[in-house]
């Protein structure tokens, strides 16, 4: 929120601009610099101040406000989800087995469970990494199912919506 704030009241400065002005330091008189002018927000930031796609590549599943993300990769025959930050940037491993993800796709609902995959940054007993070599959910993934992944951290109880981007590439629909 206070970032929100301070990007406002700088886009409104900068179209304010600024003009000479009669301040004088010093029996000296001052010219106002240049108008601020902003550029756009780089393309792999949103407007919530982290990137659009995870780290590896992947899509991201908002957990909670945005305290936590969980990174989907699939399309290679596997499935993966990579559990990050409320900034989308870092791994926060977490004491799970598994992960559950219950999709549904043409009328049809199923549960997937993903184990715990740890990748070696991750403390012993915890992983930031689960992954599914169920070819048939990775087909359910790339045919646009949606749908919901379950997840503790920390003793609270999270559920991410997954929805299918349809913008990103690989997909022929």
């Amino acid at each position: 929120m206070k970032m929100q704030l301070f990007t406002l009241l700088l886009a409104i400065v900068a179209v304010m601009g600024c003009s000479k002005s009669d301040v004088q330091i010093d029996d000296t008189p001052v010219e106002s610099p240049e108008p601020i002018v902003m550029d756009e927000m780089p393309p792999m930031m949103d407007m919530g101040g982290h990137p659009e796609h995870g780290p590896h590549g992947g899509e991201l599943v908002e957990l909670g406000k945005e305290a936590f993300h969980i990174e989907m990769m699939h399309g290679s025959g596997a499935v993966a989800m990579y559990v990050l930050d409320g900034s989308a940037t870092k791994p926060v491993a977490i004491e799970a087995e598994k992960l559950t993800v219950s999709l549904k796709h043409d009328g049809e609902v199923k549960s997937f469970e993903l184990p715990a995959d740890p990748q070696p940054d991750d403390e012993s007993g915890k992983s930031s990494r689960f992954t599914s070599t169920q070819a048939e959910m990775d087909q359910w993934m790339e045919a646009g199912a949606e749908g919901a992944v379950i997840l503790q951290i920390d003793g609270k109880s999270y559920t991410g919506k997954i929805s299918h981007d349809h913008d990103h590439e690989g997909h022929s629909h």
